[in-house]
């Protein structure tokens, strides 16, 4: 049998069975690669957004508290319009307020989605919202 007339009778013995694809329209099959595609581009504005944010609590700011922490994660929260920033000390040896920490954050917001929106290209920039990982090893 030549190789042609065995994949003929290997697609048609496929035919005859049942997979749970079928039935289904094959527009939404091929929907996964461009969720895929948007999934890698939400995670590459997290990592952009999350190295912007590092430097710019390194850099000068208004609120020297902020020089005290850095980020540690940027995670979609649930996607890329709306991102949710993970922060921590940057020593362990350091005692930081968790109010204290999330209020100055929040006023200065509008300066870290400013520098945000200076790297990435984007028509909107995201909403941030932060979350406060206190360190384990604090001596008091």
């Amino acid at each position: 049998m030549t190789s042609r007339k065995q994949w003929l009778k290997e697609i048609a013995s496929l035919c005859a069975e049942v997979r749970p694809e079928d039935g289904t329209d094959p527009r939404k099959l091929s929907d996964k690669q461009t969720r895929k595609q948007a999934h890698r581009k939400t995670y590459q504005v997290c990592k952009q957004a999350e190295k912007t944010l590092n430097l710019v609590l390194a850099g000068e700011s208004v609120e020297p508290l902020l020089h005290e922490l850095i980020i540690s994660a940027v995670e979609p929260a649930p996607d890329s319009s709306h991102l949710l920033v993970i922060v921590e000390p940057n020593s362990t040896t350091i005692s930081l307020d968790e109010s204290e920490v999330l209020a100055a954050l929040q006023r200065a917001v509008g300066r870290l989605r400013s520098a945000i929106a200076t790297t990435i290209n984007r028509k909107r920039v995201p909403q941030l919202s932060f979350r406060f990982i206190a360190a384990t090893g604090v001596a008091q």
